[in-house]
């Protein structure tokens, strides 16, 4: 079992600079131990001359944030602000490192467009019109989750209107982060934080202590923000600090091929009553709440002596994550506790596969460090929500690299969806990501990106007649080739993935796939 608040938080922010000054954001980590940021979002809400609004989105580098310490963001590094100079910062929004990216969206009717990003941008919490001087608006996302929301400058304890009706945004995060999409119309008015105070130039934003919530400042003098240095510490203990929580899976002994998760709060102060304990089935990033899990259970304890609670797992290695919310539902008097049968380090290299016209599906993935794998489950579902294994495939004994591969024939349905269960020699479990096919009957001849825009790679569906070689390019939209491969094809849906290397710079390009007399084309933008 793991029991882990985990979680970093907005801890202040510098949004109106003087001359010479930068603006600077900073990350708490509330957690005993280490963060890592590579699955989290700042997203800002700007609004522009000209009826002009959307987010700026900003796809955090691949870092970590070590037990109660701190993580700026700047407009440059090292940077100046009122009162201190030559300040370093964890790393500078205008140069980006690669595994993080910043991108620009307008709202456009229903949806957004992508826009550049101003060069040298000094002004990425931007002030709003509204309030007494100015409106400024800030949400961190764990893994498509909110965590954390800030609002100040406007007397409200609610999301303002013009918020929850802006259209639903797509996020594309990089590396292996999962991709999510925001409704705003969603968002609680107790997941954010309010504050009515707008500033002025050379001031801004920051917690009286240390991840405390609910408790603002405004900065009106020098040396009241202290980028990476304490705000101090709060003298009385936020009753999230106080809860003691106990969970374990076991047997279940009327029926061997179930479990049973137990858990009970053996102690809370009486003021974080009553408490709400919500119980996710674990199916994304492992030991982490996200967009990918399924809710199982939820309960309302009215107090310490509610005493153990039972919840039936379905299966032997259910994986589960336990969430504890008091009534007041403040971002860290949430306890997540992740309990789960193990962590999997099982690598997958690739997965894909086909559907032919006769409804054969085809899959073939490839691993690393084979001699660590015990058995591979393939596991169906028609719903995306359901899956079910449907055939198991043993580890050969051979060491490092291997490939491998399943058939099957299914019934005419619209879609099929496939995913691999991986199961190591320590019984240690892994998911890939989900393959979707779409039966021929209503498959149109088409590409279709997926995750569009792109990021390091790019990824798409492709409808072939028969097993062949196809051509396949992509163009810059002057009209340059930018890349032609050959690549492999078989008969029905295939999903192609490569790389994209440092030649593709933002911007908008075609897709090209030619089959011979035949030629289908796509477009895409890469952030």
């Amino acid at each position: 079992m793991i029991v882990s608040r985990s979680q970093a938080v907005l801890n202040e922010f510098y949004p109106q600079p003087g001359n010479g000054n930068s603006e600077f954001f900073e990350l708490y980590n509330e957690n005993n131990s280490l963060e890592y940021l590579d699955n989290y979002t700042l997203v800002l809400y700007y609004e522009e001359s000209g009826g002009k609004s959307g987010f700026y989105v900003l796809d955090f580098p691949k870092d970590s944030v070590a037990a109660h310490s701190y993580y700026t963001g700047a407009a440059q590094s090292p940077y100046n602000i009122q009162g201190q100079s030559n300040i370093t910062a964890n790393f500078s929004w205008n140069s980006m490192p690669s595994s993080g990216s910043l991108t620009k969206w307008e709202k456009s009717g229903s949806s957004y467009t992508s826009v550049a990003v101003p060069a040298n941008l000094n002004d990425l919490f931007v002030k709003n019109n509204g309030g007494s001087g100015g409106v400024y608006h800030a949400f961190v996302y764990k893994n498509g989750i909110i965590v954390n929301g800030f609002i100040g400058g406007i007397s409200t304890t609610s999301v303002p209107a013009y918020i929850k009706t802006m259209p639903n945004l797509p996020v594309n995060m990089s590396g292996s982060s999962p991709d999510f999409t925001i409704n705003f119309n969603t968002i609680a008015d107790n997941s954010l934080e309010y504050l009515t105070n707008s500033v002025g130039t050379n001031n801004g934003y920051y917690r009286s202590s240390d991840g405390l919530c609910g408790d603002w400042l405004k900065s009106d003098q020098p040396g009241q923000h202290t980028p990476e240095i304490t705000n101090g510490t709060s003298l009385s203990l936020i009753p999230s600090n106080q809860f003691s929580i106990a969970a374990i899976i076991s047997g279940y002994a009327s029926d061997p091929n179930k479990s049973l998760l137990t858990y009970n709060i053996s102690s809370a102060p009486a003021g974080a009553f009553p408490l709400t304990v919500e119980i996710y089935t674990d199916r994304g990033v492992a030991g982490q709440l996200d967009i990918n899990d399924s809710l199982l259970d939820i309960r309302t304890l009215i107090s310490a002596a509610s005493g153990n609670q039972d919840i039936l797992l379905s299966s032997l290695n259910t994986s589960v994550i336990v969430v504890v919310k008091s009534a007041s539902d403040c971002y860290n008097k949430n306890v997540p506790v992740a309990s789960y049968w193990s962590v999997l380090p099982v690598e997958l290299v690739s997965f894909g596969g086909n559907l032919n016209k006769n409804n054969k599906v085809s899959l073939e993935w490839k691993v690393t460090n084979n001699e660590t794998i015990d058995q591979f489950e393939i596991q169906r579902s028609y719903n995306g929500t359901e899956f079910k294994t449907i055939g198991v495939v043993f580890a050969t004994e051979k060491k490092d690299n291997e490939d491998y591969m399943f058939y099957e024939t299914i019934s005419s349905v619209d879609k099929a969806m496939y995913r691999l269960k991986m199961i190591d020699n320590k019984s240690k479990v892994t998911y890939s990501k989900i393959l979707v096919f779409q039966s021929k009957a209503t498959t149109t001849n088409h590409i279709k990106i997926i995750g569009n825009p792109v990021n390091d790679k790019l990824m798409f569906n492709y409808s072939s007649s028969t097993a062949q070689v196809i051509d396949v390019k992509i163009y810059d939209m002057a009209g340059r080739v930018m890349m032609n491969s050959k690549m492999n094809s078989l008969e029905g849906t295939n999903t192609i993935s490569f790389p994209l290397d440092s030649n593709f710079k933002p911007s908008m390009y075609i897709l090209e796939v030619g089959n011979g007399p035949g030629i289908q084309t796509a477009k895409f933008i890469k952030q």
